[in-house]
């Protein structure tokens, strides 16, 4: 926090001083305050979490805004879990524009997606996963990106991806966490390079009618980690037991899949942590979005080359070569003028599909069905809800999100997840299946 701080005053001053053209500081103080509602699963986690989060962002264009530089540092103070606690730069980069084309280099963070619930394409960017669940916030990624813009207004990016940037996992005290500790910082690399693979990606987005489309290739390291043990010891006889797992243990602690780690259960062996292991893909992903009327279509979809040589010799739970499809695709039918006022309601139908099943991202055959309402008052309120029904195990997730601002200057924000009657097969859930929250967060723009 004292760095984000220092960068601040570094900010303030920065424009006078290089003579730009235009230049902006804004600041986002952000207060967060979240409540377990379930009994912990592990005995040292909390029922409750406080913390701040810092977020400047500095501006800066010449030229007549030909060449730019923005710069996002972000901070976060938890008072509970200390690996909570931690740091990023989100985005310091430099853009130019010549032409028909857009040059950014530096650090920067890229949303590809269209669906509401699982942002299944989404892959430049590793998740911020210490923030949320959601996989909205990311971490900034060091890029060198070519933007080519087309005179219809249709764009293909190149991106250079030279350091991949790895995942950070909740501490002891915090939730949302595996049974055994993480050694997130020894983790397991399918390339010899590691974090210095150059992964790459290719992307043309643009639209035919009211057809908007986006069509990426992705080559590089798996932004998802899959799980390989780390600290084995020999034991006596080998059981579960609180300071560890067995090796057949780690299967249902950690999603790999019962079955595959069976010829791992041998007596005498006990798992006190484990390793993320990063994979190599090639990834091909169509996403989509078609307006009709008050009706808004949308669709993504990918098929995945997994590269997971190195996992699967270490855990048998994983597929040395995997090849599959993913999709989600769904609709949002808008009312508008409810009841003849200002208010607008939206219905979203969601359907989301996973060829891996359980062993995949949690979401192999499932449903989404939500409500988004604005206002459209002064303030901005406006509430999204909605759950996603597990087709297959009949595992509930629910979630409610509301905001409106206050005053100039100020914005409330309250959250709400609920996990329900999660089956001991929803692999991805399961582990965390008492970790329902309430949530209440106050943001100062300055």
């Amino acid at each position: 926090m004292k760095g984000v701080i220092g960068h601040l005053a570094l900010m303030i001053v920065a424009g006078p001083v290089l003579g730009l053209d235009r230049h902006t500081v804004e600041v986002d103080l952000q207060l967060e305050l979240r409540a377990y509602t379930e009994q912990a699963l592990y005995a040292s986690q909390s029922d409750h979490a406080a913390s701040l989060a810092l977020t400047p962002q500095w501006y800066g264009e010449w030229n007549g805004g030909a060449h730019s530089v923005t710069f996002a540092p972000f901070a976060r103070i938890e008072a509970v879990d200390e690996q909570r606690s931690h740091n990023d730069i989100r985005e310091l980069h430099w853009q130019g524009v010549l032409g028909h084309w857009e040059i950014l280099l530096g650090v920067s963070r890229v949303f590809w997606g269209r669906t509401e619930v699982l942002h299944l394409i989404d892959t430049i960017n590793q998740d911020d996963a210490l923030e949320n669940l959601d996989g909205e916030d990311k971490l900034g990624q060091p890029m060198l990106r070519f933007n080519y813009v087309a005179d219809n207004g249709s764009s293909t990016r190149l991106f250079l991806l030279p350091y991949f940037r790895e995942r950070a996992f909740p501490g002891r005290e915090g939730r949302f966490r595996s049974p055994l500790p993480i050694d997130d910082g020894n983790p397991l690399y399918e390339s010899g390079a590691e974090q210095s693979h150059l992964d790459w990606a290719l992307r043309h987005q643009g639209w035919v009618g009211a057809l908007d489309y986006g069509v990426a290739w992705f080559s590089g390291t798996q932004r998802d980690p899959k799980w390989v043990p780390g600290a084995v010891r020999l034991t006596a006889s080998g059981p579960l037991g609180p300071a560890g797992a067995t090796l057949y243990g780690l299967a249902t602690q950690l999603g790999v899949g019962a079955g595959a780690t069976r010829e791992l259960a041998q007596p005498g062996y006990q798992i006190e942590s484990v390793r993320p292991f990063y994979g190599l893909m090639d990834q091909f992903s169509v996403d989509a979005q078609y307006t009709v009327g008050d009706w808004l279509f949308k669709a993504e979809a990918l098929w995945r080359d997994e590269f997971n040589r190195r996992g699967a010799a270490t855990n048998p739970g994983i597929a040395a070569r995997d090849r599959y499809a993913a999709a989600s695709l769904g609709f949002e039918y808008t009312i508008y003028g409810l009841a003849g006022g200002a208010s607008d309601i939206g219905v979203l139908l969601e359907y989301l599909w996973d060829e891996r099943g359980t062993r995949g991202s949690g979401f192999q055959n499932d449903a989404f069905v939500g409500a988004r309402w604005a206002a459209n008052d002064v303030v901005g309120t406006a509430l999204l809800a909605g759950v996603v029904v597990d087709l297959d195990e009949r595992s509930q997730f629910y979630s409610v999100e509301f905001s409106r601002r206050i005053g100039n200057r100020m914005k409330l924000s309250l959250e709400a997840r609920v996990l329900h009657d999660i089956s001991p097969q929803d692999e991805a859930f399961v582990l965390v299946r008492n970790d329902d929250y309430l949530q209440l967060e106050l943001n100062w723009y300055f």
